[in-house]
C-alpha cells in the first residue's frame, strides 16, 4: 500500500534532500570553509550545471551560495584542475556540468556512444583534411591547455559555417567531438568562458575499440573519419548498470520525484530509465507514494533515505539551473511555478525580466527577482521584483508581501556582500513587478550607500 504525503511534505522533502535548511553565511569565509561548502553541495547535487550568463553570477556558482551563503568561488576553479585534489570535472551530465568523479565515471557509456556516433561535420572535416585529429593533439602539445578557437587558429583553420548559430570551423567541430567522446579533457575556462582542453588521461579515455577505427587512441596514428557502429552486449550491460547507479543518485538527490524528473537529472531517455527505476523499486531503494495536490493526487517515488519533512525557516536566491528547479515540469507540479527564462525573448515581450532568479521562502517560491551586478559602480541592481502567482497554493500558506520583501532584502544584502558590491538599488515603475515598490521602500530605510548588517541565522549553524 502506498504512503500518502501532503503537498507541503513533498516540497519540504525535496528541498531538504537538496541540502536546503542550514543557516547561510553573509561574511566571506576562509578558503577551507568554502571548500567544505562546495563539497557539501556536491554530496547532495552531484553536479553543477554550467551557464555563461554573468549578469549577476554564473549559474554554476549559485547552488553553493543557495545552500551555504557566501563562499569563495575560486575554490571551484582550483578543485576542477587535474591532480590529486580534483573534485569535479566538466562533463555532459545535465547539459554542460561540473560533475563529481562518480558521475563522470558512470557517464562513460555516453562518451562511448559519442565516439560511435556519425558526426557529419567531423566526417567531412576528416575526409577533407588529412591528419586533422593528430594535428589537434600536436597543437595541444605546443600550446598547452587551449580553447577550440585557439587550436583552430593554430592550425590555420578560419573558415566558419553559414548561419547565426554554432558557426564553428571544421577543427572546432573536431575538438568538440574529441571532448564528447572522451579523448580530450576540459581543465578550466578562459576569460571568454571557452573550454580549455588537454588530452584526456589514458585511464579515462574511451578505448580505441569504441572509436570504431581506433584512430583516437594514439594521436600519432593516421586520421580516419569516425564510422557509426553498434554497441556490443558488454557495452549494453555496462550502460544498464551505470544507468541504475545514476538513477539511484538522482532519486537520493531529489528525495521524492516522478520518473520523468529522475530521467531528466542526467538527461537520460525515459525508455532507458524505466528498467533502472523498476530495479530501484524492487530493491526497496525507492517506494511509490501518493502526493495530495489540489489538482489531484500525483504518483511519485520516495527515496528510502529521504529526509523528514520538517518545516524550513530559510530563504535563498535560486538559479533557474539549480538542480532544485531545473526540470521545469517538476518546478510546476511540485512548487506551482511556471518559469521561462527571458534572455531569448525580445525585451518588449519579457514579463519577468532578463534572467530572473527564484526566491525561496520557507518551502515556497513567492517571488523572483531580476538582478544585475554593476561592478563598476559597486551596485546590486534589482531590475524587477515579481510576485509568483502560485495558483494552487491555499491562501493560508502564502507568505504576506511584507514578510517576503523583508526576507528578500536580507537575501539581497547577502548577495551583494558575496559579490563584493556596496549597495542595493531597486528599480520601480512599469515593468518592474508588483513587489518592486514595497521592496524599494524597505531598502530606503537603510543607511544610504551601505548594505544591511548581517541577517540573523535562519536555522542550523552554517558550520
Amino acid at each position: 500500500m502506498s504512503t500518502t504525503l501532503s503537498w507541503t511534505q513533498a516540497r519540504r522533502i525535496a528541498l531538504r534532500a537538496q541540502g536546503m535548511g542550514p543557516a547561510r553565511r553573509t561574511a566571506m569565509p576562509a578558503s577551507a570553509t568554502s571548500r567544505r561548502a562546495l563539497r557539501r553541495t556536491l554530496e547532495r547535487t552531484h553536479l553543477l550545471q554550467i551557464d555563461s550568463v554573468s549578469v549577476f553570477a554564473r549559474a554554476h556558482l549559485l547552488p553553493v551560495f543557495t545552500r551555504s551563503g557566501s563562499w569563495d568561488t575560486a575554490e571551484l576553479d582550483r578543485l576542477s584542475r587535474p591532480g590529486p585534489a580534483r573534485l569535479v570535472r566538466e562533463a555532459l551530465a545535465h547539459e554542460a556540468t561540473y560533475a563529481t568523479d562518480d558521475v563522470h565515471r558512470l557517464l562513460d557509456f555516453r562518451r562511448r556512444a559519442a565516439a560511435r556516433r556519425d558526426w557529419g561535420a567531423v566526417r567531412e572535416a576528416a575526409a577533407s583534411s588529412p591528419h586533422l585529429f593528430s594535428g589537434i593533439f600536436a597543437s595541444l602539445d605546443q600550446l598547452g591547455p587551449a580553447s577550440a578557437a585557439a587550436i583552430s587558429r593554430h592550425l590555420g583553420d578560419t573558415e566558419r559555417g553559414e548561419g547565426w548559430g554554432w558557426r564553428r570551423t571544421s577543427s572546432q567541430w573536431a575538438v568538440e567531438y574529441l571532448f564528447r567522446s572522451g579523448r580530450l579533457d576540459c581543465v578550466g575556462r578562459n576569460a571568454q568562458f571557452e573550454r580549455l582542453y588537454v588530452p584526456a588521461p589514458a585511464a579515462d579515455a574511451v578505448p580505441e575499440s569504441c572509436a570504431s577505427t581506433g584512430q583516437w587512441a594514439d594521436p600519432s596514428l593516421t586520421d580516419a573519419a569516425p564510422a557509426a557502429a553498434a554497441p556490443d552486449a558488454a557495452d549494453a550491460q555496462d550502460e544498464a548498470s551505470a544507468i541504475r547507479e545514476l538513477m539511484a543518485l538522482a532519486a537520493r538527490a531529489l528525495g521524492v520525484a516522478e520518473i520523468n524528473s529522475l530521467a531528466d537529472y542526467f538527461r537520460l531517455p525515459i525508455r532507458d530509465v524505466r528498467p533502472a527505476v523498476e530495479h530501484l523499486v524492487t530493491t526497496g531503494e525507492v517506494s511509490p507514494v501518493r502526493v495530495d495536490h489540489p489538482a489531484g493526487q500525483r504518483e511519485m517515488l520516495l527515496h528510502r533515505e529521504a529526509p523528514t519533512p520538517t518545516p524550513l525557516r530559510t530563504s535563498a536566491l535560486v538559479s533557474p539551473f539549480d538542480p532544485i528547479v531545473f526540470h521545469r515540469p517538476r518546478l510546476s507540479r511540485l512548487f506551482d511555478v511556471q518559469y521561462r527564462i527571458g534572455i531569448y525573448t525580445p525585451a518588449m515581450k519579457r514579463t519577468t525580466g532578463y534572467y530572473s532568479l527564484l526566491f525561496l521562502f520557507g518551502d515556497v517560491f513567492p517571488a523572483r527577482v531580476d538582478l544585475k551586478a554593476d561592478r563598476a559602480r559597486g551596485v546590486l541592481e534589482v531590475r524587477g521584483t515579481y510576485r509568483e502567482e502560485l495558483p494552487h497554493l491555499p491562501s493560508r500558506q502564502r507568505p504576506a508581501d511584507q514578510a517576503v520583501t523583508d526576507a528578500l532584502l536580507d537575501e539581497l544584502n547577502r548577495a551583494a556582500i558575496w559579490q563584493g558590491l556596496d549597495r542595493i538599488e531597486v528599480r520601480t515603475g512599469p515593468g518592474t513587478g508588483d513587489l518592486a515598490a514595497a521592496l524599494a521602500a524597505r531598502n530606503r530605510q537603510l543607511v544610504p550607500g551601505s548594505t544591511r548588517p548581517d541577517p540573523p541565522a535562519s536555522e542550523d549553524s552554517a558550520g
